[in-house]
C-alpha cells in the first residue's frame, strides 16, 4: 500500500497540510506546541513529518499501531511516574491499612483477632510460595487459585475454609484504592470471580442428658462451675456467660439484662433471662461490696485475650467427665474431627429443657433471643412470671435436689396476665394466648 506523506500548502499567513487516507481528502493547519500558527517553511516542514509520521507507516493497521504505541508509552511513563510518587500497597503494609480504613465493617475485637489470623497465614504462605511478589497489585488470580487449592481437600472444613477466603475478598475489596487494584481476584464466580465456595454443611452440637449435666456441674469448681451454671440456666452463649457484668445482673428480681454479644452491633436489643434459683444462690456468694465489674473476672480476663483458651478449658472438662466430644466416626482414616459436644450445646440442652417443661415457644425464643425479624414478632411482649416459670421449672443439676420455684402473688400475676392480653392482636393472639395460658397453668 501506497505511504501517506501529505502535501505543504500556504494561504496567507498559514502553513496547511493535505493528505488523503482510504479515498477521502483531508486539510489541517499546522500549529506549533503552544497553539500559535507556524511562520517558517523549515518548522511547517517539521510539523507536517510529524503529523503524517502514522500514516507514513504504509497501511491503516501500521498506522493504528504507530499511534497505539506512542500513547501506550506515555502511559506507561505515567504510571511509572505514579507509582514512583505513591507506591502500590505491599502485602505487609495491607493489614495496617485494612485496621485503618474507614469502608471495613465495623467488627468486634475477637472477629478482628480471627481475621489477623487468617490474614497472616496468607502473607507468611506468600513470602514461602512467591517471595519475588511484593503487592497486592501482583497478586493474580491463579496465585489466588493456588492458595485456595492449598486449603482444600479436607485441610480446612467448608465453614472455615469459606470464611477464610471471604476475609481475603474483605480486606482486597476494602485496600482497593490504595493497593491500585483493578480487580479481586478472590471474588466467588457470583461476582465474577474464579474461587468457588464449599457447599456448607451444618453440624449441630447435641443436648446432654441430665446425668451428663450433673456430672459436669458437680466435679467443676470456682468460675468454671459458675460458667456452666449460666450456661445451663440461662442460654447464654459462652461469650455472654464468661463476660457477664454485675451490672446485667438484678438479683433482688431473679433477672439478667444482657445484649448479646452476637448481634450486639446490628440489632442492639436486650434479652431478658430469669435467673433459676440455683443459680441465683450462686451468685449470691459473692459478697455486695466484692462485685466488681464481671461476674466472673478471671474467666472474663482469659476471653478477652484467648478465648480459644476459654474453649480449651471447657472441653477439657466435658472430656474430664467422660463425655465424647466428637461425632463417631470422625477424626479417624484422615476424616476431619466434627465436634459435636461444646458450650454450646449447653444451649442446645436450655431450650429443650424449657419446652420439654410445656413452656410456650414464644416464651422460650424470647429468653434466648433471636436475630431474626420473622422471630421477633411473633414475642412482641412476653410476661416476666412466664419467662421465670420457664427457667424455674429447670432441673436441678447441681445435686439431686429440685429447686422449688419462687411463689408469686395474684396481684402479680393478673398484672402480667393484662399485660400480654394488652398486647394481643390479630397476628400475635395465639403467642399471646399461650403465654397467658402458662402462667395461669404453672399457678
Amino acid at each position: 500500500m501506497k505511504k501517506t506523506t501529505g502535501h505543504l500548502l500556504k494561504r496567507g499567513d498559514n502553513f496547511y497540510v493535505n493528505w488523503r487516507f482510504k479515498g477521502k481528502a483531508f486539510l489541517k493547519v499546522l500549529r506549533d506546541e503552544n497553539g500559535n500558527s507556524i511562520t517558517t517553511e523549515r518548522d511547517a516542514i517539521k510539523a507536517k513529518d510529524k503529523l503524517m509520521a502514522p500514516f507514513a507507516a504504509g497501511n491503516e493497521a501500521d498506522a493504528l499501531e504507530s499511534i497505539a504505541g506512542k500513547l501506550g508509552g506515555r502511559k506507561a511513563e505515567l504510571a511509572k511516574w505514579e507509582d514512583e510518587q505513591h507506591p502500590p500497597l505491599s502485602i505487609g503494609q495491607a493489614w495496617s491499612e485494612f485496621l485503618a480504613s474507614p469502608n471495613r465493617p465495623d467488627s468486634g475485637k475477637s472477629t478482628l483477632r480471627q481475621y489477623e489470623f487468617q490474614w497472616q497465614a496468607f502473607a507468611d504462605w506468600m513470602k514461602e510460595k512467591h517471595a519475588d511478589v511484593l503487592t497486592l497489585r501482583d497478586v493474580t488470580k491463579e496465585i489466588a487459585e493456588e492458595y485456595a487449592s492449598s486449603m482444600n481437600h479436607g485441610r480446612f472444613s467448608p465453614s472455615t475454609y469459606n470464611k477464610h477466603l471471604n476475609l481475603l475478598t474483605l480486606v482486597f475489596r476494602v485496600v482497593k484504592h490504595k493497593a491500585k487494584l483493578t480487580g479481586n481476584p478472590w471474588e466467588s464466580p457470583k461476582r465474577g470471580g474464579n474461587i468457588q465456595r464449599k457447599r456448607m454443611i451444618t453440624n449441630s452440637r447435641r443436648e446432654l442428658t441430665i446425668d451428663e449435666l450433673r456430672k459436669i456441674c458437680q466435679t467443676a469448681t470456682g468460675e468454671l462451675q459458675t460458667l456452666l451454671a449460666l450456661g445451663i440456666y440461662s442460654g447464654l452463649r459462652l461469650g455472654d456467660c464468661a463476660t457477664l457484668r454485675w451490672g446485667e445482673v438484678d438479683l433482688p428480681r431473679a433477672m439478667i439484662r444482657r445484649i448479646p454479644n452476637k448481634t450486639a452491633r446490628r440489632n442492639p436489643k436486650p434479652v431478658i433471662v430469669p435467673i433459676h434459683p440455683i443459680l441465683r444462690d450462686m451468685l449470691a456468694v459473692t459478697p455486695p461490696d466484692q462485685r466488681r465489674e464481671y461476674v466472673l473476672p478471671e474467666m472474663a480476663a482469659l476471653y478477652v485475650h484467648r478465648t480459644d483458651m476459654v474453649t480449651d478449658m471447657v472441653q477439657r472438662h466435658f472430656k474430664a467427665c467422660g463425655i465424647t466430644l466428637h461425632k463417631p466416626g470422625t477424626g479417624t482414616d484422615g476424616k476431619r474431627a466434627v465436634i459435636e459436644v461444646g458450650f454450646h450445646s449447653l444451649r442446645h440442652t436450655f431450650v429443650s429443657l424449657c419446652r420439654e417443661s410445656n413452656a410456650p415457644l414464644s416464651v422460650v425464643e424470647s429468653i434466648v433471643g433471636h436475630s431474626s425479624p420473622a422471630m421477633t414478632r411473633h414475642y412482641t411482649h412476653v410476661g416476666e412470671l412466664a419467662a421465670g416459670r420457664a427457667v424455674a421449672l429447670l432441673p436441678s443439676v447441681m445435686s439431686e435436689a429440685t429447686a422449688e420455684p419462687t411463689k408469686r402473688g395474684q396481684d402479680e400475676i393478673l398484672r402480667d396476665v393484662q399485660t400480654i392480653l394488652k398486647n394481643m392482636s390479630a397476628k400475635n393472639w395465639r403467642e399471646k394466648k399461650s403465654a397467658a395460658l402458662a402462667i395461669l397453668a404453672a399457678e
